[in-house]
C-alpha cells in the first residue's frame, strides 16, 4: 500500500507549500498530492481554493485577508500571488482546528508546479511521484479556465521538466480526466468521488448525469462508481475514506481498478482502510504511516 502526502503534509506544515512538500519527502512518502490552478498570466500554481483563502493568507503588511478582500487566483498574476504569505493558519478559526499539529512556516509563498518539481530535482529525488489535482468546477465555470486548458498547461510543465513518467492527474471534474486520457494517454488518471454537503460530484438519484462526470450517469450502473469509472476507461478511483465499503474495493479490484482513498488522518481510520486492501492512502499525516507496517 502506497502513501501519498495530501497537499504535501497539511497536518504538519502549511498546505501546498514547499515546507509541506519537504516534510512529506523527509517522511518517505511515495507521492506528493497537490492542487493546481492557473494564474492570470498562465502559470500553473499550487493552491487548493479557487480564491485566496482567508484562513491561511496574509498580506505584505501581515494583515489577514477577510472574505471581502478574497481574490480569485485566475485574476492574479504570479507576481501578485507571490506577495501573499501562506505560511501560517489563522488562529481561532474552524480551519485551524482541523490541523492542530501544523507547524507554521512564516514567509511561505504560493509555489508553482515547476518550483515543486525543482525541489525534487534539488534533492536528487528520482522516484517520488507527483499526484496533481486539477481544480475546476462545472458548477462554477467562471472561477477557472476550462479543464482542458488547465490540463494542457499542467502537462506542458511536466513534459518540459521530464516528469511525465512519474505523474498522475486527479480530479473531481471528470471532464479533465476524460480529456487527459484522450490527449495524453500515457499519464495515469484518478477519478475522485465525493457525496457530501460541500461537494457532490456523483449526484446519484437525479435525472441525467452529474455535470461533474463528463456525461456519465452513475445511475446507469446501479449507482456503482467503480462500474462508471470502468465504462470511462479509468483504472484508478479516489473515494473518501468515510464512504468506502469493503465490497466497493472488491468490486473495483474485480474490474481492474486500483483504489486510493483520501484522507484518513487517524491511525484507526488508516488501519480500517488497510484491512479493506486499498492500494494506497492520501493523508495529511504521513508521519503516522511512513516507515511503519502501513507501508507493508
Amino acid at each position: 500500500m502506497i502513501v501519498i502526502g495530501h497537499r504535501g503534509a497539511a497536518g504538519l506544515a502549511p498546505e501546498n507549500t514547499i515546507s509541506a512538500f519537504k516534510k512529506a519527502l523527509d517522511l518517505g512518502v511515495d507521492g506528493l498530492e497537490m492542487d493546481v490552478l492557473l494564474s492570470l498570466d498562465g502559470e500553473v500554481v499550487v493552491h487548493h481554493d479557487f480564491s485566496l483563502k482567508p484562513e491561511i493568507t496574509r498580506t505584505k503588511s501581515g494583515e489577514w485577508l477577510d472574505e471581502n478582500s478574497r481574490r480569485t487566483i485566475k485574476n492574479l498574476t504570479l507576481l501578485e500571488l507571490k506577495t501573499y504569505d501562506v505560511g501560517r493558519l489563522k488562529p481561532f478559526t474552524a480551519y485551524s482546528r482541523r490541523y492542530p499539529g501544523q507547524n507554521p512556516a512564516d514567509g511561505e509563498r504560493i509555489p508553482t508546479l515547476r518550483e515543486v518539481i525543482h525541489l525534487l530535482i534539488s534533492r536528487f529525488d528520482s522516484k517520488t511521484e507527483l499526484w496533481i489535482e486539477i481544480k475546476t468546477s462545472p458548477e462554477k465555470p467562471e472561477l477557472t479556465p476550462p479543464p482542458e486548458q488547465v490540463v494542457d498547461a499542467t502537462v506542458k510543465v511536466l513534459s518540459g521538466e521530464g516528469m511525465m513518467n512519474r505523474s498522475r492527474i486527479l480530479s473531481f471534474d471528470w471532464r479533465a480526466l476524460v480529456y487527459c486520457r484522450k490527449i495524453y494517454p500515457d499519464i495515469p488518471v484518478i477519478f475522485l468521488s465525493y457525496s457530501g454537503l460541500n461537494l457532490d460530484n456523483i449526484k446519484t438519484g437525479q435525472a441525467g448525469p452529474s455535470p461533474w462526470t463528463a456525461g456519465i450517469d452513475v445511475d446507469d450502473y446501479n449507482g456503482s462508481i467503480p462500474l462508471a469509472i470502468h465504462h470511462a476507461g479509468g483504472k484508478s478511483w479516489g473515494p473518501h475514506f468515510k464512504s468506502l465499503r469493503s465490497e466497493d474495493v472488491m468490486e473495483a479490484h474485480r474490474l481492474g481498478i486500483r483504489v486510493y482513498v483520501w484522507t484518513p488522518d487517524e491511525k484507526s481510520d488508516m488501519e480500517r482502510v488497510r484491512r479493506m486492501h486499498v492500494d494506497g492512502i492520501i493523508t495529511n499525516r504521513p508521519d503516522l504511516v511512513s516507515g511503519t507496517f502501513m507501508k507493508d
